[in-house]
């Protein structure tokens, strides 16, 4: 379970980046980026008093890892949703209450600051010496600049905002079936696995909410697209 927490971090750190680098100036990527560091400087209090055997036995609890698969799942429905409506926005202004949305970007992801918890408690098992506000302080400030960086530079090699926002699409989209692992996995250890029974009818239940969501966007879509051949 610390490689899925890596590939999290990994993904989570990339995610945010590719997040970043769609806002149109540089002080709303600076002002998200102070965020997250501020989430886990605040956290250090909790981060001092919590054991890395305490972490270990959290990754392998079944229930908190079936909890962190759903909670990936709905996270990226939600950035998915949201990153369409900003596709949305660019080829047509959204009206109210819908121009509402967009403005959803400009706070972090959940998953993003989690793993920064995660990884400060194993920083402060390390046996610093400094203080304890003084290393969540540069911690936090690293983290900063890392992911300011990370976001300019993918500005740079992907000039098009557009194609930054399908990116974003693809990462979310991913995350799903990071989620997915997350559950296998879980299902598979050697002493969960008897515990773990599939519910088909709450596989069904999403199945249908999935199918009937595919299905309400394309009819939408396709009389939207009607509607403006028709104009022309």
């Amino acid at each position: 379970m610390e490689n899925i927490i890596l590939f999290l971090a990994l993904f989570s750190a990339t995610a945010a980046a590719v997040q970043l680098s769609l806002f149109r100036t540089w002080w709303q990527r600076l002002a998200l980026c102070l965020l997250i560091a501020g989430g886990t400087y605040l956290f250090y209090p909790t981060a001092i008093t919590v054991s890395a055997t305490y972490m270990e036995a959290l990754l392998a609890d079944e229930s908190t890892m079936l909890t962190l698969s759903v909670i990936l799942v709905l996270e990226a429905a939600c950035m998915l949703i949201l990153a369409l409506f900003m596709l949305r926005d660019m080829y047509q202004a959204l009206r109210f209450p819908w121009k509402l949305i967009p403005l959803a970007q400009f706070l972090p992801m959940p998953t993003s600051i989690a793993v920064l918890c995660y990884y400060q408690v194993h920083l402060y098992q390390q046996g610093f010496t400094g203080e304890f506000a003084t290393t969540a302080l540069l911690y936090g400030g690293c983290i900063a600049l890392g992911l300011f960086a990370s976001a300019w530079v993918i500005k740079l090699l992907i000039p098009l905002r557009v194609l930054r926002l399908e990116l974003g699409l693809a990462m979310h989209a991913a995350q799903i079936a990071l989620a997915i692992a997350i559950s296998v996995l879980t299902a598979t250890y050697p002493y969960r696995g008897s515990e773990i029974e599939p519910n088909l009818i709450q596989f069904a239940i999403v199945a249908v909410i999935f199918i009937i969501g595919s299905l309400t966007g394309y009819l939408r879509c396709r009389n939207q697209t009607q509607k403006l051949l028709a104009r022309s």
